[in-house]
């Protein structure tokens, strides 16, 4: 089905959806007569979604209930214009996530993310550990468009800000949810909440999972890709006055894989297949002949991925409409991976990767919230963090590097690099909201941010000039980079339920150094900062007595000095290193509309769709000198949409629901230069559940990926723009696949 047809086809049977008298999902329980208010926290304040100036999705405890992905990706669904993948490039599923075709694809941890995902109000600082396990979750929201003032590090795409549930001193009591799905997919998960009095409660919770795999190994004739996970933490919320809070929660986990499994795609004009004979048979399929077989041979080894992660919040309400709070995150990751690269039966490039990361932060915000004219919110905030790796590459395409006479063929060459770089980050912000009448209010906001960033470097190619120039463990190349980020905003409530907004504000990401160089002025060579300006009109309305709910936004952002990341020759090592590139401009407009609707008990529906045009502008490759402006960007399809219906009735004293989704993702690159070998068509992802709930047990059928989508999670060209004779695009490419159809059945027990 070409696009325009898969376009027409599904806005059509949007519009017949609407048409019918459904109730729609929202993110809180549903009253008598209308739809209820959503809370959100999309600027550090609880507040009615519907008089926010932001473009924001929102789901509740219960929302994230009803659907049995097992971390972020199938949250994407929810809200137009996001895409959330699992790299498949080591442990701890780091995440490529992109709002609005902004976002970064790197598993590395020295390339900060575009898109902030905050735990607990913590901001997770790299892809790897950021995507969150949906477990113990208490609500999620999130935000389009850069969100430069109140969220630590200036998350230039967006923000998705995940909560988890907290003790309460209400009642004693808990949850607890096993699971059995196909490939031996076994979960289980639970809590414990315990009152303390009326002034203290703490929680206890666990998790336990683990899957035997999907992917058929026929060079190593087995199933690959098992995993096994297990967390356990506890929290506690203490009020020893009325008017103070203090919350603390400490989270272990441990995750133990095969190591994922990368697909080789290359085609004949890369050397991997013209020169070792390692060819996909097409553009379309990877060399095992299908997108979920392998013929590696690197899986001698498992993958791990450690986390430890401390939470400390304190509230004091002072006075009336005034809050002071200060919040404290420490998050550290441990990983080893041994991983196949070329995903051939051959070792032709493969690395071990040990590395660690923490960070630090801190945050002080004081809020002033009241009926009165004059709404705001002010603070500080300081970062800190740390990464090493301690990189052993196999080479074994060096005959090709440096000719069979030099290096017969076969060899495999151990090249060792470490890295070691820190980031630190200080930040003073405000946002302040003045009402000029009941209808018309401004905001104003800003953040001014310091970045300083240090890279040393251990390579015995060029280790000389590192001990003697600068660039090394004991002499770290450094740089700094600042920036102020403004917020306006006006919204003008036209009644009590239109409101209408018009927005600007700029996004920031600081530069860096490359963590992963193989030449001397790769590794001391500073990248330059991004920035992203955003114009955006918004409307948020209820029709019909509130039983329709319709939000639209559209935006133009400019995208200045846009940071991608590419892999670049050398001559010599491990014949490839990752450059980044800063594009003169890129400009990207788009729209979003979501609509709820509930004129009746029992069925609900959701509608969301996304359109998105995103362009290059005078892009020029500073390293060969070509024109890169005809290429789309990653993961920025024109179009996206979802369609949710869900039905409730009684039954047996219980109640019965039954939940559907459609997902639609148009065409979109997942590589740089758009090769063909690894883009993805459009893809149609549906999910579906049964469930049935009796008292405060719940017993549910579920299905994902019900039409067994294929799609690629990631794609990469490895040594890009080689120029050899004859002439080659690169070294290869690969690619990782989305799992496959899953279904199974969970129990859910409270008490």
């Amino acid at each position: 089905m070409n696009r325009t047809h898969m376009n027409a086809t599904l806005v059509a049977a949007i519009a017949a959806t609407l048409a019918t008298p459904f109730t729609v999902r929202v993110a809180v329980a549903q009253q008598a007569g209308g739809l209820e208010e959503i809370i959100v926290t999309a600027r550090k304040r609880e507040e009615n979604m519907q008089i926010v100036a932001v473009a924001v999705s929102a789901m509740s405890a219960t929302e994230l209930e009803r659907r049995f992905e097992s971390d972020l990706q199938g949250f994407a669904n929810a809200a137009p214009n996001v895409i959330i993948d699992d790299l498949q490039q080591g442990p701890g599923s780091p995440a490529a996530i992109a709002i609005r075709g902004i976002g970064s694809t790197d598993v590395e941890k020295s390339f900060d993310p575009a898109v902030g995902v905050v735990l607990d109000g913590i901001f997770i600082g790299s892809n790897s550990g950021s995507m969150i396990k949906a477990l113990d979750l208490q609500g999620m929201e999130i935000l389009r468009g850069p969100q430069g003032t109140l969220f630590g590090r200036n998350a230039i795409a967006g923000v998705i800000n995940v909560t988890r549930r907290r003790p309460s001193s209400e009642a004693l009591g808990g949850e607890v949810r096993l699971g059995y799905g196909n490939y031996n997919d076994i979960a289980a998960d639970g809590f414990v909440n315990v009152p303390v009095g009326e002034t203290f409660a703490f929680k206890l919770n666990a998790a336990y999972h683990q899957n035997d795999g999907y992917v058929n190994n026929t060079f190593l004739h087995r199933t690959v890709g098992d995993l096994e996970y297990k967390t356990f933490g506890g929290s506690f919320l203490w009020k020893p006055i009325d008017s103070v809070d203090v919350y603390y929660r400490y989270d272990k986990g441990d995750q133990t894989q095969d190591t994922p499994s990368i697909s080789n795609n290359a085609q004949p004009d890369q050397v991997f297949c013209f020169y070792y004979d390692q060819c996909a048979p097409s553009v379309h399929t990877p060399q095992a002949g299908d997108r979920r077989k392998s013929v590696s041979n690197g899986f001698d080894k498992n993958a791990t991925f450690d986390t430890d992660m401390h939470v400390f919040d304190t509230t004091w309400r002072f006075a009336d409409g005034y809050r002071l709070d200060y919040l404290f995150g420490y998050f550290k990751t441990d990983e080893k991976v041994y991983q196949d690269w070329d995903g051939t039966p051959l070792t032709l490039y493969h690395t071990d990767r040990p590395a660690n990361y923490d960070q630090q932060s801190h945050e002080l915000r004081l809020m002033h919230s009241s009926d009165s004219k004059l709404s705001y919110t002010v603070g500080l905030y300081a970062w800190e963090s740390q990464y090493r790796i301690d990189l052993l590459s196999y080479i074994g395409f060096a005959d090709f590097l440096y000719g069979p006479d030099v290096i017969p063929p076969g060899t495999v060459l151990t090249v060792p690099q470490s890295v070691k770089q820190k980031t630190t980050s200080y930040a003073g912000f405000f946002e302040v909201d003045w009402k000029f009448t009941d209808a018309l209010k401004m905001t104003v906001g800003g953040r001014y941010t310091k970045d300083e960033k240090e890279s040393g470097v251990q390579d015995p190619l060029f280790q000389a000039r590192l001990d003697t120039e600068g660039g090394s463990f004991s002499d770290p190349s450094n740089k700094s980079w600042s920036e102020f980020t403004p917020k306006v905003d006006l919204t003008y409530q036209f009644t009590p339920d239109l409101m209408g907004y018009a927005l600007y504000t700029r996004g920031f990401r600081a530069g860096g150094y490359s963590g992963r160089p193989g030449t001397y002025e790769a590794a001391t060579t500073a990248y330059d900062p991004e920035t992203v300006d955003n114009y955006e009109l918004g409307m948020k309305s209820e029709w019909l007595d509130r039983r329709l709910r319709f939000n639209v936004a559209a935006y133009f952002m400019k995208y200045n000095d846009k940071q991608e990341e590419q892999s670049y020759p050398t001559s010599d090592g491990t014949g490839q290193q990752t450059l980044i590139l800063n594009a003169s401009t890129a400009e990207i407009m788009g729209a979003e509309i979501e609509m709820l609707v509930a004129p009746l008990e029992g069925l609900t529906v959701s509608a969301t769709m996304g359109f998105l045009d995103a362009k290059y502008k005078d892009f020029k490759d500073p390293v060969t000198g070509a024109d890169l402006t005809k290429y789309d960007l990653r993961r920025a399809p024109k179009f996206n949409s979802n369609l949710e219906p869900i039905y409730q009735w009684d039954m047996l004293g219980g109640q019965m629901t039954a939940r559907a989704s459609w997902h639609y993702v148009d065409k979109m690159q997942m590589t740089f230069f758009n090769t063909p070998q690894t883009e993805n068509a459009a893809q149609n992802i549906i999910d579906a559940s049964l469930g049935y709930q009796w008292k405060n047990t719940m017993v549910t059928l579920y299905g994902l990926n019900l039409t067994d989508e294929d799609s690629y999670t990631v794609g990469f060209d490895v040594g890009a723009n080689l120029t050899t004779s004859p002439p080659f695009s690169g070294l290869w490419s690969y690619t990782a696949t989305r799992p496959p159809r899953l279904y199974g059945i969970q129990l859910s027990q409270k008490f």
